[in-house]
């Protein structure tokens, strides 16, 4: 559905900075209150807030209604009804964005990557505009955050099995398009890391390398080599199911992991020289060499090269199975406690609702901000499949642009 809403325009952004920069002492709740509404709103993915919620959330940060004035209207009341003018929009997404500032060095990371997360949900899917205030109203060092976790959203999608969707190139043109618009030395910077990836489609390299428009396109000088652990290599659906019917997947699982806690170690090196692939491979065991080899792969006889995040969405799996085990269970002891009037009862029922409500939190907060290993797999004709796990990001990117470049 095509928004028949007037776009926010550039006087409308100038005037919504200059109404936050003017707040004076309510700037602080005033964007922290617009700040958590809107991030409510897309995680929700919902195009109004509501007043119930409005107003309880203007208490929690409190601010008044007289408070929430300023020169280019009553925020509380625009929050309240929903914007219905460009420079209304503009003014709550400018707060919003003032209210990253806030956020501590500690839990700064995270914070970037929801904001990112969230503000490409309102750009692609409302009227709002929120990138255009991230140079106005935050200071060099956050603005490079949020263009770096920009580029990096584009990275992730373009090399995820999705990558090649209609969908996904629309969202990666949209990032795409804000870092270009963006001024900032930084944002270049992070336009120029996403050209140089190897992960992306070419439709969306072609844009990315266009939008740089500054010789970004040109290959790196990273040397072509990669290392990292041996993992088991991808097999047809029909194998992996037959895997798991039979219960050899289980015990090769429990193998490896038995392997693992006796020291045993299986490496892989790859690097391209020339017209091959060098692959050198190394079983170690308590750190000492048992075996070793070294294989060339012709680089026509190579059917494919690819990388990606092994099991992206396992921390939020393992979150939300602890919140409902630490619920369940929780609840469970807490009505026997109840009933009996067991002290140690109740206590044991609060140490298991916080406790999985904990773990839930801890994996959905810590695990976005430990990037920079990936899987990478590669297959050649008349070979086994081969697969390198807990592959340097960097490593990756720069082997598999290196082996494009000689395709």
């Amino acid at each position: 559905m095509v928004s028949e809403a007037q776009p926010v325009r550039a006087p409308d952004i100038e005037r919504a900075v200059s109404a936050v920069r003017e707040a004076g002492d309510v700037q602080t709740p005033l964007a922290a209150l617009a700040l958590d509404l809107l991030s409510r709103q897309a995680e929700g993915r919902t195009f109004y807030a509501g007043e119930k919620l409005v107003a309880a959330r203007a208490e929690a940060h409190g601010v008044t209604r007289e408070a929430a004035a300023t020169e280019a209207g009553n925020l509380l009341a625009i929050l309240e009804r929903g914007p219905d003018t460009p420079l209304e929009r503009a003014l709550v997404a400018a707060f919003a964005v003032a209210g990253l500032a806030a956020a501590k060095d500690a839990d700064r990371k995270e914070r970037v990557w929801r904001f990112v997360r969230h503000a490409d949900w309102l750009e692609l899917c409302t009227d709002y505009a929120v990138y255009p205030f991230v140079d106005r109203l935050l200071e060099e060092g956050r603005a490079a955050d949020v263009w770096a976790e920009l580029a990096q959203a584009v990275v992730d999608e373009a090399a995820g099995r999705d990558g090649e969707r209609p969908e996904v190139r629309a969202r990666n043109a949209g990032r795409l398009s804000a870092l270009a618009d963006s001024n900032a030395v930084a944002s270049k910077d992070a336009l120029r890391r996403v050209v140089s990836s190897a992960a992306l489609d070419e439709p969306t390299r072609l844009l990315a390398s266009t939008l740089a428009g500054d010789g970004a396109a040109e290959l790196s000088t990273a040397p072509a080599r990669v290392e990292g652990e041996l993992g088991r290599a991808p097999r047809g659906s029909a194998l992996e199911l037959l895997r798991w019917l039979s219960g050899w997947a289980i015990l090769s699982w429990a193998i490896r992991g038995l392997g693992f806690l006796l020291g045993v170690r299986r490496k892989a090196e790859l690097t391209l020289n020339g017209g091959a692939v060098t692959v050198r491979t190394e079983l170690s065991m308590l750190g000492r060499v048992i075996r070793g080899g070294e294989e060339r792969w012709r680089l026509d006889a190579l059917d494919g090269a690819g990388r990606r995040v092994r099991y992206p969405a396992l921390h939020l799996m393992v979150g939300v199975v602890a919140l409902a085990v630490g619920v369940l269970f929780g609840g469970v002891v807490l009505f026997d406690g109840a009933r009996s009037g067991e002290l140690v009862l109740l206590l044991l029922a609060a140490g298991l609702l916080l406790g999985g409500a904990a773990l839930d939190l801890a994996l959905d907060v810590l695990v976005p901000g430990k990037r920079g290993r990936v899987v990478l797999d590669v297959s050649a004709r008349s070979r086994r499949p081969l697969r390198l796990t807990r592959v340097p990001l960097d490593q990756a990117d720069a082997f598999l642009r290196a082996l494009r470049g000689q395709g």
